[in-house]
């Protein structure tokens, strides 16, 4: 039975098929709709792909790319994989030249001068900042200075956004969150949680360093890239003091900053084969699987004996350089109430009603007190958070989003 032609369908036919989306898809999406108001034939459809300007300008297609699959909505193969226009780089000097560095501003910044631990500073590109855990602990952001800055988002719009990356990963890309990773489990009589140890510093040198050569950069290229896009303390003293030891250590070894722009897709790259052979392990056991960051989530409906799924899930993750936090492990059946990143998942995804309700008391005391009083991590502006919040809240219950709207359109947002 061929799905129903419409704008649900094809968006979702592209996201099957073409990695990192272009910003505007809907554009594309809705000029292929306004083209053909009702379902096209093959070769029509086929004929429009190959010649619209701005699907061959965006998805590097030219005369030497093999004949472009037919868009066939029964099938799941939309589009075929397409020669991605990355920069050509074959030097350090056109690296440098690429991002209007030096020589000697490229080293610097990639961290491949010797370091001199007496002045640890010289060779320190990040900000420190460490957020308190809910279960204790704290976790250390790593922020990038402004030239560093820059130059990881030039590497991240210009080649991170053509890495490959698979379908189960949710975060870090365009057209998943957190809500579309608990939606992939709603309604399911057995839903598992897990959760992956220290994500983003776990992740080495050499493991991204392994990605800008699959990307078909040389090995002298890709090392200067990998040393840009990971970064580890030069001194134990530069780091906030209220870091536990086994972070310490962790920031001390060349890692994926969490805090930096190139980080949240490196980390899905990373990330491709753990997502393959889990979410084939899923299929085989007729289970559903979806990646968060460093949430893994599996539902199914099968009764049977599951004290497997971990250890085999365990064994997996240390094989690929990662390690579960087992204390954070979580299966819970639909008797319970069934969570995934916050999102409940019992019958649809909805919002946790703690969340929501400490939401409600803290606009309610804004109110009452001013936001200033309700302010206790600082942000630097308190209004636009809430918003955010209340924005989040309408995404998965618009009658209680537009609740805590109207309250919070009674506040002052300078008070």
């Amino acid at each position: 039975m061929e799905s129903p032609w419409g704008y649900v369908t094809l968006l979702s036919k592209f996201i099957e098929v073409v990695e990192n989306l272009p910003p505007d898809i809907d554009k594309v999406v809705n000029k292929m709709l306004l083209r053909f108001p009702v379902r096209p034939d093959s070769e029509a459809l086929e004929k429009h792909l190959r010649e619209d300007a701005y699907i061959k300008a965006w998805f590097g297609w030219r005369e030497n790319v093999p004949k472009i699959s037919r868009f066939n909505l029964a099938s799941n193969r939309v589009l075929p994989e397409v020669a991605f226009p990355l920069p050509r780089l074959e030097t350090e000097s056109d690296l440098a030249a690429w991002l209007g560095l030096s020589r000697g501003e490229l080293i610097w910044l990639a961290g491949l001068m010797r370091a001199d631990k007496s002045d640890a500073s010289n060779l320190n590109h990040y900000h420190y900042k460490v957020i308190p855990k809910r279960r204790g602990g704290f976790r250390l952001l790593e922020s990038p200075k402004r030239l560093l800055k820059d130059v990881q988002r030039q590497i991240n719009s210009e080649i991170l956004r053509y890495a490959s990356i698979d379908s189960a990963a949710q975060g870090y890309r365009r057209g998943g969150s957190c809500i579309t990773h608990a939606s992939h489990h709603v309604g399911k009589v057995l839903v598992f949680a897990f959760d992956l140890k220290h994500f983003f510093p776990c992740i080495s040198w050499y493991q991204v360093y392994r990605q800008f050569l699959n990307m078909g950069y040389n090995k002298h290229v890709s090392r200067h890239l990998a040393g840009l896009c990971t970064h580890q303390a030069t001194h134990e003293s530069i780091l906030p003091k209220e870091l536990g030891q086994h972070e310490r250590r962790l920031a001390q070894l060349r890692h994926l900053p969490q805090g930096a722009p190139t980080s949240p897709m490196l980390s899905n790259a990373v990330c491709l084969q753990l997502d393959r052979r889990l979410a084939g392990l899923a299929k085989s056991l007729k289970l559903s699987y979806s990646r968060y960051a460093d949430d893994l989530a599996f539902s199914g409906n099968v009764e049977r004996d599951w004290s497997f799924l971990e250890p085999l899930v365990g064994s997996i993750c240390i094989e690929e350089g990662f390690e579960l936090n087992h204390r954070k492990t979580r299966r819970t059946r639909e008797s319970q109430r069934q969570k995934i990143t916050g999102v409940v998942v019992n019958e649809k995804a909805n919002i946790d009603r703690r969340y929501y309700d400490q939401l409600k008391a803290i606009i309610h005391n804004c109110e009452r007190h001013g936001l200033a009083s309700q302010n206790i991590d600082g942000h630097s502006n308190f209004y636009a958070y809430l918003v955010g919040r209340v924005n989040y809240v309408s995404q998965l219950n618009p009658h209680k989003g537009n609740k805590l709207r109207i309250a919070l359109e009674k506040l002052d947002p300078l008070s």
